[in-house]
């Protein structure tokens, strides 16, 4: 630190006006900034000293968590790769006991995944109907429309089984306009009557994707009618 040096002046000596005060002043008013750039720069570099450990400590863990969910990423690539090929290498087979085999293990190994929706589809028919779709309605991973189409599926389930109440409850559950017209047909065979003519003209009124359906309600409503 700068010393200001202050010179004292033969007491028999005539004391004269200090001509340096202004100057002095100035140097007073440089040396205490540089004082306090001293003691933040003091103080920054002591709390640096403190803190290095754990300074040291926060930047390793910050590399790891970095290289962490590189890894993940990576794995999860993996995983979803390795989902998607046995899910269609199921399909390409043509024996039904090997698809189901191979559907029922991206169902086990790979659930995390849209293919272990797709896999409880495609098992439906195959085994364990009611199981499989009840597995895609209630996964909150699955999209609306998967949700919708498997839950008029286990409707129409229900029907062949002569389980008509069952199939009403999943047949009053909102679904997509693109879904309206087979939930209606759905309706007019769980129903009789006017009812029954009100859903079949309600279903050929919606918006039509089946054109077998279409002149199946065609033909039902005639009848209806007749």
């Amino acid at each position: 630190m700068k010393v200001i040096h202050v010179i004292q002046k033969n007491k028999n000596q005539a004391e004269e006006p200090m001509q340096e005060d202004a100057p002095l002043d100035a140097q007073l008013g440089t040396e205490m900034e540089e004082l306090k750039r001293d003691m933040r720069s003091a103080k920054i570099t002591n709390w640096f000293e403190k803190n290095q450990q754990q300074l040291i400590v926060g930047a390793v863990v910050l590399l790891l968590a970095m290289a962490g969910v590189g890894l993940w990423s990576e794995k999860q690539k993996t995983y979803k790769e390795s989902a998607a090929m046995m899910y269609f290498q199921a399909l390409a087979v043509v024996d039904d006991t090997q698809r189901e085999a191979l559907l029922e293990a991206v169902v086990k190994d790979y659930a995390a995944t849209g293919y272990g929706i797709l896999a409880h589809i495609r098992l439906a028919p195959l085994v364990d109907t009611e199981k499989n779709l009840r597995a895609v309605i209630e996964n909150a991973d699955a999209t609306p429309e998967f949700r919708w189409q498997a839950g008029l599926d286990l409707a129409e389930f229900f029907i062949t089984q002569g389980k008509v109440d069952e199939s009403k409850t999943l047949l009053q559950e909102p679904v997509g306009e693109q879904y309206q017209q087979l939930r209606y047909s759905l309706l007019a065979e769980v129903s009789t009557g006017e009812a029954q003519k009100e859903y079949l003209q309600k279903a050929l009124d919606a918006i039509s994707n089946d054109a077998v359906l279409k002149a199946d309600i065609e033909t039902k409503l005639a009848k209806a009618g007749s």
